[in-house]
């Protein structure tokens, strides 16, 4: 499958949805198979993707044979990469970065800046 740019959670629900469908799984089947909740993949289908785990979204993206990557162009005079709110990437206790947790907010940064820019349909009927 070729690689495609996800900017928004609503477009990740619709690769998620396709994927799913192509290999001929239930919304139920999926959920079982990743071991989350069938609500969860209903809302991540919806694009409403606030609060979900970034370990759900990987476990759901291994059983349906897909992957996550992630990439940055440098821009000339960037700072020191930081986190939503301005401080530092976490530590660990050797002083090293914890890039898992740095992924972690990056993501959940991303996709709440990408829903508060577009709204789904989960939050029109809100």
């Amino acid at each position: 499958m070729p690689a495609k740019t996800i900017a928004l959670p609503r477009q990740l629900g619709v690769a998620v949805r396709d994927q799913r469908k192509r290999l001929n799984l239930t919304q139920a089947q999926l959920a079982e198979r990743s071991r989350v909740s069938r609500r969860l993949i209903t809302n991540l289908e919806l694009g409403d993707a606030d609060g979900i785990a970034l370990s759900n979204v990987l476990r759901i993206l291994d059983t349906l044979n897909m992957d996550l990557s992630v990439s940055w162009q440098e821009m000339s005079g960037s700072p020191k990469p930081q986190n939503q709110t301005g401080k530092p990437l976490p530590s660990t206790k050797q002083g090293e970065p914890s890039y898992q947790e740095a992924l972690d907010g990056i993501v959940v940064a991303a996709l709440r800046q990408a829903g508060s820019d577009a709204a789904t349909p989960a939050e029109k009927g809100r």
